[in-house]
């Protein structure tokens, strides 16, 4: 009866291994096709899959569209179902103009963790570097990307480097240094790994950054930017941007403001204009025109909930509004400072006068409508003026 029972279990486990083996070569497949596809940004070529019971492989060449720069892809498959990591990816570099930035020949490692309830885990990482190209220091220190999915859609997504400086810090102009950045996403609608790059999506994400320097002359600390966009059943985007600063300093003019924080919401704004600005390179006048025209169109509106930031532990608030609706344009903005606009900036002193004197505040308040084309109406403070007016 043990003998029975023993050979049972042996060909249970013989059966479980094939079938397992089996269905991890197939999602492997599956997922080689998704890595092999042409996108807009690059072509793939000389494709060759090879496959076998515990291990498989695949390779293809990578070039780009816009830079004339190809690299190779090694990948290796694995079909036991309980290895850890069952998909390992080299990015190779094949061009020896980039020799001298990238000291290995392996760019990047993709660590991908299929699982049998078909959720995906990729770990990518870029090789540290810390080199010089044309008198130009590249320092770029455990950069990694994450994505947790399933087969086909992405669940979330999550991008983080400890430090990041292009440029020399020796000189005055020319450098771009960031410490500690942490971005992470979340699709609102379905992503397909496919689609990945797509910079038109629907999502959700957050960025921190803990400090940017550019030049040497504009520092930023504590930056926090949370975005979410979403398709409205016109078709259109409604989009979320909420921005936090700590501290900003333009150093060589000694300029310093504190929490900074700008709340705006914009609904009904042209998905045609939206993708065409994110996807287009190089816009001419022409083209601008037409999507402004384009934008217009469909009666967009944008709402400025917050911008308020500090100066010398002295307080700005704004808020404001536009809305368009058949080509008509129809602006509020109302600002509420301890500041005048020149003790802000020097340059901006012929806008006092738009301030009235409230209570130790100053206060300006905007309305502006052209719906009527022959009385367009620009109030400031409650007065009539042809102030932004065409007649």
């Amino acid at each position: 009866m043990k003998k029975i029972i023993l050979g049972i279990i042996v060909v249970f486990a013989f059966v479980a291994f094939f079938a397992s083996s089996f269905y991890m070569n197939s999602l492997n497949e599956k997922v080689f096709s998704y890595l092999n596809a042409d996108t807009s940004y690059y072509k793939v070529e000389d494709i060759n899959y090879t496959k076998g019971l515990l291990n498989s492989k695949g390779e293809f060449k990578v070039t780009l569209n816009n830079i004339p720069y190809s690299f190779k892809v090694h990948i290796d498959f694995s079909n036991i179902i309980l290895t850890s990591n069952n998909i390992k990816i080299s990015i190779l570099n094949e061009n020896e103009d980039l020799s001298n930035i990238f000291s290995n020949e392996e760019i990047l490692k993709i660590l991908i963790n299929t699982k049998l309830n078909k959720k995906i885990i990729v770990n990518a990482k870029l090789n540290d570097l810390n080199t010089t190209y044309d008198d130009t220091d590249i320092v770029i220190k455990n950069l990694n990307f994450i994505i947790n999915g399933s087969d086909i859609f992405i669940d979330n997504m999550q991008l983080n480097a400890d430090y990041i400086l292009f440029g020399q810090p020796s000189q005055e102009d020319g450098m771009v240094e960031l410490k500690n950045i942490k971005i992470s996403e979340i699709p609102t609608s379905q992503l397909k790994f496919e689609d990945i790059l797509n910079p038109s999506r629907n999502s959700e994400q957050n960025t921190t950054i803990e400090s940017i320097n550019f030049l040497n002359e504009i520092i930023l600390k504590n930056l926090n930017i949370y975005t979410k966009t979403t398709t409205n059943p016109q078709n259109n985007y409604d989009n979320i941007l909420e921005v936090n600063l700590a501290n900003l300093q333009l150093l060589p003019n000694n300029f310093i403001l504190d929490d900074i924080a700008l709340a705006m919401d914009f609904k009904n704004i042209s998905k045609e204009v939206y993708d065409k600005i994110l996807q287009s390179s190089n816009t001419n006048l022409f083209s601008l025109i037409l999507l402004a025209n384009n934008f217009l169109q469909t009666d967009p509106q944008i709402f400025l909930n917050n911008f308020s930031f500090s100066k010398e532990n002295k307080k700005f608030v704004s808020n404001g509004q536009t809305i368009v609706k058949d080509n008509s344009i129809k602006s509020q903005v109302h600002i509420q400072s301890q500041l005048l606009p020149s003790q802000i900036i020097g340059d901006l002193e012929n806008f006092n006068e738009f301030f009235v004197d409230q209570n130790g505040s100053y206060v300006f308040d905007l309305i502006y409508d052209d719906s009527n084309k022959t009385d367009i109406k620009t109030i400031i403070n409650g007065e009539q003026t042809d102030f932004m007016s065409v007649n």
